[in-house]
């Protein structure tokens, strides 16, 4: 019994762990859901929070120890339905780190898979199988039973699960729900100069035709962030090659680069020739609007 409780509170922590470390690199992790190219990026900001909240509940009833069958089913359809992921990003030869542990631990799909088939074997060995729960007087009963009499507890169990799947949200707002679409401030003056004439930002192509603009320095994280958002987009919709060039300092000239952007970075400027149409920093990317016009539809 002693081991059996170990064994159950042990999966419960790790759990835990796993989801306090992709909330920690929650920017990491649901690029890293966008990146299968499944959701559109607004979504995949929701379901990347909504698969750490799982895990809290997971975890946290696993600790708790309520309704051992019912949670120990739950815990292993999740832990076989990461695998079957895992296994699918093997296969197709995706072998960067999975974000299971977020940035914690790095570990490649086939790593990953190895750690939940010794959590499932955990599972299996410390949650008795038969559904059984003990009462105020110390006899065993089955868990349905236990359910149908003390139904306050479900409501109990039902609030605590809502509010720990919630907790994501609140430790950390999704980009599409704290950001509205304000329009950043550029240099109109340096960015005319650099695209007429001989400007070194025509001599990149920006200036003719329909093209995001990205300015970025090489080490600033949030630009590395950006970088992977925009890759996403190309991806998921097939965004034909050159509709977004990438800009740093040392393309056109430091005094150039911070004439345009003020030194703010990342900075995305949507041009038609050498009109901008929109502007937009890391966290107010619109996904849609950026499509539809480098596809011609607006």
């Amino acid at each position: 019994m002693a081991i059996r409780i170990v064994l159950r509170i042990l999966v419960g922590v790790i759990f835990c762990l796993s989801a306090v470390a992709k909330l920690v690199a929650i920017d990491d992790f649901e690029l890293y859901v966008y990146s299968f190219g499944w959701l559109p990026l607004n979504v995949s900001y929701v379901a990347a929070r909504l698969c750490i909240g799982w895990e809290i509940v997971l975890g946290v009833l696993l600790m708790a120890g309520w309704w051992k069958k019912t949670v120990r089913l739950a815990t292993l359809l999740t832990l076989v339905a990461f695998s079957l992921l895992l296994c699918y990003l093997a296969l197709v030869g995706r072998n960067e780190s999975c974000e299971c542990m977020g940035k914690l631990v790095e570990m490649s799909p086939t790593v990953s898979l190895l750690k939940n088939a010794v959590l499932i074997m955990l599972v299996l060995l410390g949650v008795r199988g038969k559904g059984e729960m003990r009462d105020e007087k110390g006899e065993m009963r089955k868990e349905k039973d236990v359910l149908k009499g003390e139904r306050w507890k479900v409501v109990v169990v039902f609030v605590v699960g809502l509010v720990l799947l919630a907790l994501p949200f609140v430790v950390s707002v999704p980009d599409s729900w704290g950001f509205g679409p304000n329009r950043e401030p550029y240099g109109e003056t340096a960015l005319k100069e650099a695209t007429e004439g001989d400007g070194a930002l025509l001599r990149m192509g920006v200036g003719e035709g329909r093209k995001l603009v990205v300015f970025v320095t090489p080490k600033c994280p949030y630009c590395k962030l950006a970088r992977k958002k925009i890759e996403g987009m190309k991806h998921r919709h097939d965004l034909k090659e050159g509709s977004v060039v990438y800009v740093e300092p040392t393309d056109i000239g430091e005094e150039v680069w911070f004439g345009i952007t003020y030194g703010s970075r990342p900075m995305l400027l949507l041009m038609e020739n050498q009109e901008v149409k929109a502007t937009y920093h890391l966290r107010n990317v619109d996904e849609d609007e950026i499509v539809d016009f480098l596809k011609g539809e607006r």
